[in-house]
């Protein structure tokens, strides 16, 4: 599996073979919603949110992104992108270095070949996929068990296993992302994380989310 993995990210890299490369720092806005679409990015190292802005005023964390995602997601078979304009907010979370193409010129590495084609709506399928994902985890009745099935997506995109059956989150998630992402509010995901430390899932040290996927023992 590992080795699936590791060969299809080869193929996502070869895209941004001629990519030059950029770096922002923590908390830069990269896109605006709304923004024509001029360029691509890769994710080198570090970690992006994507995010909307409600009617209310409130931000609304919709996914986030890191190393070896491309953004901004931008749904098009026809690859029409000339009149694209981007859905979301694209903030960094941590430091970041990216690879970056311009719109036309990855367009141009996409349509070169049936391989390319092929490595980058495989890429769109895998993102569609994990939004299904997170929708469906939205749809659970139950507000805790919202916020436990978005673990294994944290221990994937963002775990270091630090001893059996413990990860450590790689960076500071807020509780108003993980309510965003799960789909309740930010009162509810601070008492949902408070009972699930009791419960030896969850531990927080500084700042930091540890995810147990056996219950830690006390």
């Amino acid at each position: 599996m590992a080795e699936q993995i590791s060969t299809y990210q080869a193929r996502i890299e070869k895209l941004f073979a001629k990519a030059s490369t950029k770096k922002y720092p923590k908390n830069q806005l990269i896109y605006y919603e709304g923004d024509e679409l001029t360029h691509f990015y890769l994710i080198k190292e570090g970690y992006v949110k994507a995010y909307t802005i409600l009617d209310s005023g409130d931000t609304r964390t919709i996914f986030l992104l890191g190393p070896g995602d491309i953004f901004p997601i931008a749904f098009s078979v026809s690859l029409d992108w000339h009149n694209y304009k981007v859905k979301y907010f694209y903030q960094s979370l941590t430091d970041v270095t990216m690879r970056v193409l311009s719109r036309d010129t990855f367009k141009e590495i996409i349509e070169a070949s049936t391989e390319s084609m092929k490595v980058y709506l495989a890429y769109v399928s895998a993102t569609n996929e994990a939004i299904m994902k997170q929708l469906e985890v939205m749809k659970s009745k139950k507000a805790i068990n919202k916020v436990v099935m978005l673990l294994p997506y944290f221990i994937s995109k963002f775990g270091e296993r630090i001893r059996p059956n413990a990860y450590r989150l790689k960076i500071k998630l807020s509780h108003q992302e993980i309510a965003d992402l799960s789909g309740v509010t930010r009162e509810t995901t601070t008492t949902l994380v408070k009972q699930l430390e009791k419960r030896g899932i969850l531990e927080q040290i500084k700042g930091r989310l540890i995810i147990y996927t056996k219950k830690k023992k006390k």
